[in-house]
């Protein structure tokens, strides 16, 4: 399905596929700034690569796409022992702010409730009012014991 975002471009949401692979590496190679928190996604190529990789391989992604080209990605990444899922989403620079970030969580949450997995959980900048705002509207609350001055944990009760 084609959505618009606030800005009014057009784009979707879908499922990563094999296929998918160096149009979201593309994604990262451009993505900036790296590494500005937790050193995420990395810097370096080879490390950035074996990071995506592990991404792809454990987790479960969706992909924003405008046109041709990726513009953001969401991974859960579920742990069927505790059974729950960390939650990861970078968005390019240019399309911040603009509503894609809130259909990709949509996307995350409806696959971990599929999952029937009982919470998901990120950690985010305390500075980060953005994402802070976004999770926030979608659901996620604070876990002060597992927060610092510099990052906070949220977390999602399916």
């Amino acid at each position: 399905m084609i959505l618009r975002d606030k800005k009014g471009r057009s784009f979707q949401v879908s499922a990563y596929r094999p296929e998918d692979e160096p149009f979201l590496k593309r994604m990262y190679d451009d993505f900036t700034p790296k590494a500005r928190f937790q050193g995420m996604p990395p810097e370096n190529g080879a490390v950035r690569c074996r990071w995506i990789d592990r991404l792809l391989r454990y987790g479960r992604n969706f992909l924003a796409w405008n046109d041709i080209r990726v513009v953001g990605h969401v991974a859960i990444m579920p742990d069927p022992v505790c059974n729950d899922a960390e939650y990861l989403i970078f968005i390019d620079k240019i399309h911040r702010g603009a509503g894609i970030g809130r259909a990709l969580t949509e996307a995350a949450i409806d696959c971990a409730r599929d999952l029937r997995l009982r919470r998901v959980w990120l950690t985010v900048d305390a500075y980060n009012f953005p994402g802070i705002r976004l999770y926030r509207h979608m659901g996620f609350r604070f876990r002060e014991e597992h927060s610092s001055v510099t990052e906070r944990t949220m977390e999602l009760i399916l």
